[in-house]
């Protein structure tokens, strides 16, 4: 691209974004008001919208700075207006707030399931120069992106992309990963018995590892693991026994079902570590904070909760 082009492709973005953000503003104002008005002007108000995303503001890929949260003001490249939201800096802003409460620089943070960087890229803020975050990611295409946002970042002294599935066990030739849809971009891995909560997209083969496959071949080991595979997380523990006994990380899992919350109340015990589940009203997916039973809290103050380790329990008393 020629420097003319560059600024002309850069005005373009600028005007898009500009053009969505007064979209969502307008949306917000009047899409209220017509609500207290009536069904049917509502209705009509609905229809339009619909109307100006599909014919006006068509999805397209830009540069977005991120506008809250602890990855403000770092560059992630996203298609608006599906993934707006990282844009916003409002993707799991609980998960969000517990890491920049526990990471300090120099720290290695394992972030398994990495997406488009919305959280590596805070993480890799956190750690500084002299620390290191691990981006654990399969879905090929996500990767580039998650390739680029760094480089755009100048991040690359303290990261490290993995482009493999985290699961329990390794397979030399791969493991089947759903991808996800165009609009939700999250997949996960369809192998033993398991389904990914979102992934209805193509169906590939992706390289695999286990977490302590990746230890054993000289990875850092970690002050915090980050698990969010879409269904998955209770095999990405399973793959870690030796991590576990000799190195107690502390734990974010965003969990996606029942089944999964019941494997790894289970598997907490088992490895003597204590958790505060966060469960919102419709349950899952809910997020389970974890640390060594021989250690306190890690996070202060008022998120610090007592928590019962059954999300279904939770979800009604908090």
């Amino acid at each position: 691209m020629t420097h003319d082009g560059f600024h002309a492709s850069n005005a373009l973005n600028f005007l898009y974004l500009a053009l969505y953000r007064a979209y969502i503003a307008l949306t917000k104002t009047f899409g209220a008001r017509l609500f207290r008005s009536g069904r049917q002007g509502h209705t009509k108000f609905e229809q339009t919208k619909e109307f100006i995303k599909r014919r006006v503001l068509r999805s397209r890929k830009i540069w977005v700075q991120v506008q809250f949260g602890f990855a403000q003001g770092l560059w992630m490249h996203l298609r608006i207006p599906e993934e707006a939201g990282f844009g916003r800096g409002e993707h799991e802003p609980g998960v969000q707030h517990a890491i920049s409460a526990v990471v300090r620089s120099g720290d290695v943070v394992y972030d398994v399931g990495a997406h488009l960087g919305s959280l590596t890229l805070g993480a890799a803020r956190l750690v500084g120069a002299s620390g290191r975050v691990v981006a654990f990611e399969a879905d090929p295409q996500n990767i580039e992106r998650l390739r680029e946002n760094i480089l755009r970042n100048h991040l690359e002294s303290c990261m490290q992309v993995v482009h493999a599935a985290v699961w329990s066990h390794p397979a030399e030739t791969g493991i089947a990963f759903r991808r996800g849809s165009i609009e939700m971009s999250h997949g996960g891995v369809e192998a033993d018995g398991h389904r990914p909560v979102l992934g209805n997209g193509q169906l590939i083969s992706v390289p695999v590892t286990t977490l302590d496959d990746f230890l054993a071949r000289g990875g850092l080991p970690p002050r915090l693991i980050k698990i969010d595979v879409e269904g998955g997380e209770y095999e990405v523990l399973r793959g870690a026994p030796n991590l576990f006994a000799s190195h107690r990380p502390l734990l974010i899992v965003e969990i996606h079902h029942q089944a999964a919350a019941e494997k790894i109340r289970l598997w907490l015990e088992e490895v003597h570590y204590s958790a505060e589940w966060r469960v919102p009203e419709e349950q899952f997916p809910c997020c389970v904070i974890a640390w060594p039973a021989e250690h306190s809290h890690p996070i202060p103050g008022p998120e610090a909760r007592t928590a019962t380790g059954d999300p279904a329990r939770d979800s009604r008393t908090h």
